[in-house]
């Protein structure tokens, strides 16, 4: 009885999840044949769009997320309309990417999310509408991971990365000590509370070990070249009777214009700044309603 209490429980909560979507006028759902899989994705469109070639978002959800649970818990498409960018929202395998680490279904049935991503990203910018010089991608959780594994990979996509609450793994690390790859501009927003994804590195409970974040920025930097100047920004909010500081970390000294970002949260957990848990029956760590997660990721690609 306790296992299909839990069943229940997530079903309810994975129905929360945003897993279905309404396309708007200004939005498609699009999908593109992979390995045997249909791979589906949303794109959508600024509002006043012209229709002339503009910056472009790609971002990942979470795992046992999805596109539309991704911009129900980003509002990236609110973004998109006031900032005119187009933003693409793609599913993930069975709710999950393949982001190298192991234990994700992706990871398990030897899907490649790298090609998936990256045929989005060509598709969009053959098609006419996006600049291929302002091409951006940000990722969550599992997410994060798949963004930083495309950094390495890819990087020759992407004007700029970032990762929230996920820095880079052992698997990835690896990964680029075999290649030689150009420069690219990469953020991370990471939590010092969060229990999923410690901010010190480790192990994860989803499988695969992991950097600290300071060493994931000290990786980054001697990759990117980048001086030892750093210029440091504070930020502090009041909320519940309690003071929430933000660092920001910016090494803009780097080879190739390229630039390598920390956005410190302290005290915060796992979830999207701003927004409350997707999935509440799994400890996150502590949230927070007065720090627009969506609005820091924009912010560090509009300075690049």
């Amino acid at each position: 009885m306790k296992t299909f209490s839990v069943i229940l429980v997530f079903c309810f909560a994975l129905s929360c999840m945003g897993f279905t979507k309404k396309i708007s006028s200004n939005e498609k759902l699009d999908f593109i044949e992979i390995q045997n899989h249909k791979r589906t994705y949303i794109v959508h469109y600024p509002k006043k769009w012209d229709g002339s070639p503009i910056a472009l978002l790609v971002a990942l959800h979470g795992r046992f997320g999805s596109g539309s649970s991704m911009i129900k818990q980003t509002k990236f498409d609110v973004l998109s309309d006031t900032k005119g960018f187009i933003v693409v929202f793609p599913d993930g395998f069975k709710r999950s990417w393949a982001d190298g680490r192991g234990n994700t279904p992706a990871d398990e049935n030897q899907i490649n999310d790298v090609v998936f991503i990256e045929s989005i990203v060509k598709r969009l910018i053959a098609e006419g509408s996006v600049n291929s010089k302002e091409v951006f991608l940000v990722g969550h959780s599992n997410g994060g991971f798949m963004a930083q594994r495309l950094a390495v990979e890819k990087p020759e996509l992407w004007k700029g990365v970032v990762s929230v609450a996920a820095q880079l793994s052992v698997s990835t690390l690896k990964k680029k000590l075999n290649l030689k790859t150009k420069p690219v501009s990469i953020g991370i927003i990471a939590g010092t509370g969060d229990p999923l994804v410690p901010y010190s590195g480790g192990y994860v409970r989803d499988g695969g070990e992991i950097l600290s974040v300071e060493d994931s920025i000290n990786r980054w930097k001697e990759w990117n070249s980048c001086s030892d100047v750093v210029t440091k920004k504070y930020e502090n909010y009041n909320e519940d009777n309690s003071e929430i500081k933000i660092d920001f970390f910016r090494y803009e000294s780097c080879s190739e214009n390229t630039q390598v970002g920390l956005i410190q949260l302290n005290g915060l957990g796992h979830s999207w700044p701003g927004e409350t848990p997707m999935i509440p029956f799994i400890n996150q760590g502590k949230t927070t309603k007065v720090i627009d997660g969506s609005k820091l990721v924009w912010d560090f690609m509009e300075e690049l």
